[in-house]
């Protein structure tokens, strides 16, 4: 078969070399006395298996499971070839990804299980790697129960090789529970160089550190060590203590000279989305307010995701409910935007319905769910959402397919879900498109959008599928599971770094291993 390439794309290959160096560069802390702060993961955990083909083979991705069914070549680094027309401003063009390398970006990460996974790859840690001005920061527990920091430099050039991981820990705060949901998340706020990190949270207390102005902006000139860091904090806005946080989630504004933070007030089946603002000018934050209710419909929303338009200003929220503690009872897929940064948001249909810190978004809102999904179909919450620059919202769900029967038990219903994609047109219209390949157990996945706007599920197990704009996304073909067997939790990705490059950078914790690895892919 002949492989059309871009030219830029020849060039990756021709001089990637090693994007990701193979060793560690300086290690970050050892164990002191134990290996792992829990259990290690050990054995398979298929949770049902997939339905994806061996990479090398051609056929089909396995079942339908509703909409359309992935198939087409598997071949691992291979690049679809096949130019057409598409909408969205660019040429489209088949889906094709190539693995260029990868190396350890820890080498003591803490391999406790909870819920099912390793507290270091959770897919509602927005973000836990993330770039910007040249380097990649990420963040993660060791096994001295610390959360270490690591930064390297990336190449000025697609091809070129990254810089070593420096790595710093903070050895003044240790993890608090054995708990999944306890993650790290960074935030970045270019207006004033800082980078701030919310951890350790399930119903806790809030633990909030913020850099000196000038780290992000001046990495050369400004030490990176802990010391550069504020101490942990428990208040945002003067000594106001937040309690009862979990899953925060920054999200840096248009422009950088703002930087929004969104967090669970509650608990599961009982909890309220809260946002603030921190303003780069005034280096301070302040409380936005309440903007989705739960507490008294004794619901919470589970975010999906939390994010902008792909160089636009539109902020989009996209969610399931869930009525009681019990994961089964998630339901339904949920939809707002708002256009003044989270002030009021608009539903589905432009209505205005809510007013952040005044009247909010709740159960009773009209216009909300974009696709009902019922209870007892094994909807996994927190999956993912992702924007790409044409306005179009891809989320990433996976749950029981339609001809599959309501399943009470949520293990159960698991062992039987699929992947879908649903997508929302700027105009408003939503679709969905099953992906062909079975869930893993409660793993979950993330979306990845290229330049070109064809969109690249990177899913448990590390399976990556993707789909063009030129059929509306109907047609997904899996592209690589090479490395099958070798992962655990769920895959975390850069972000920040796709809006500047078509260089993905994903995270993933090893199987029953202290190493999380960075493997580095070029899309098209």
């Amino acid at each position: 078969m002949t492989i059309h390439l871009p030219f830029s794309l020849l060039l990756v290959l021709l001089s990637a070399g090693c994007l990701a160096s193979c060793s560690d560069g300086e290690r970050d802390a050892t164990p002191e006395g134990s290996s792992s702060g829990g259990g290690a993961a050990s054995g398979a955990n298929s949770g049902g298996g997939t339905g994806a083909t061996i990479p090398g083979t051609t056929g089909s991705a396995g079942g339908a499971g509703g909409g359309t069914a992935a198939s087409g070549t598997a071949a691992s680094g291979t690049i679809a070839s096949g130019a057409t027309s598409g909408s969205g401003g660019a040429e489209a063009v088949a889906p094709g990804i190539v693995k260029l390398s990868e190396g350890k970006l820890a080498e003591s990460g803490l391999t406790v299980v909870s819920y099912g996974g390793y507290l270091n790859g959770e897919s509602f840690q927005q973000d836990a790697i993330v770039s910007f001005g040249g380097y990649q920061y990420t963040a993660f527990w060791n096994t001295n129960r610390n959360v270490v920091l690591a930064r390297r430099q990336l190449p000025a050039s697609a091809g070129g090789a990254a810089g070593a991981w420096q790595k710093f820990d903070f050895k003044d705060y240790r993890l608090s529970a054995d708990d999944a949901h306890n993650t790290i998340s960074l935030g970045i706020a270019p207006g004033d160089g800082t980078l701030h990190l919310a951890f350790d949270h399930h119903g806790s207390t809030l633990h909030y550190r913020r850099s000196v102005t000038g780290l992000l902006t001046d990495p050369e000139g400004t030490a990176w060590a802990a010391a550069s860091f504020s101490a942990v904090s428990s208040a945002l806005v003067g000594s106001t203590t937040v309690t009862l946080v979990t899953y925060p989630r920054f999200v840096t504004e248009p422009g950088g000279n703002k930087l929004l933070l969104s967090a669970r007030i509650g608990e599961s089946g009982s909890g309220d989305e809260h946002l603030w603002e921190y303003d780069t000018t005034a280096h301070a934050w302040s409380a936005l307010g309440e903007y989705i209710e739960g507490t008294d419909a004794s619901i919470n929303a589970y975010l999906h995701g939390l994010a902008y338009t792909r160089g636009g200003a539109r902020l989009h929220a996209a969610w399931c409910w869930r009525d009681t503690p019990n994961a089964t009872t998630n339901h339904d897929l949920l939809y707002v935007y708002s256009d003044d940064h989270g002030r009021t948001w608009q539903n589905d249909a432009g209505e205005k319905v809510a007013t952040t810190g005044a009247s909010f978004v709740t159960r009773s809102t009209p216009g909300l769910s974009v696709w009902a999904i019922g209870q007892n179909r094994g909807l996994i919450n927190q999956e993912h959402m992702a924007v790409d620059a044409s306005g179009r919202v891809h989320v990433l769900l996976s749950h029981l397919p339609d001809a599959e029967a309501d399943d009470a038990n949520f293990t159960s219903a698991r062992a039987r879900s699929e992947f879908f994609h649903y997508v929302r047109e700027p105009g408003g219209t939503w679709a969905r498109h099953g992906l062909g390949l079975r869930a893993i157990e409660n793993f979950r996945g993330k979306l990845a959008i290229s330049s070109t706007e064809n969109v690249y599920a990177i899913l448990p197990d590390l399976r990556i599928a993707g789909a063009s704009p030129s059929d509306g996304y109907a047609t997904w073909t899996l592209l690589d599971a090479a490395d099958s067997g070798r992962f655990f939790s769920d895959p975390l990705i850069d972000a920040a770094r796709l809006e500047t490059s078509d260089e993905l950078t994903v995270y993933y914790p090893e199987r029953g291993s202290v190493n999380i690895w960075g493997l580095e892919y070029a899309l098209q």
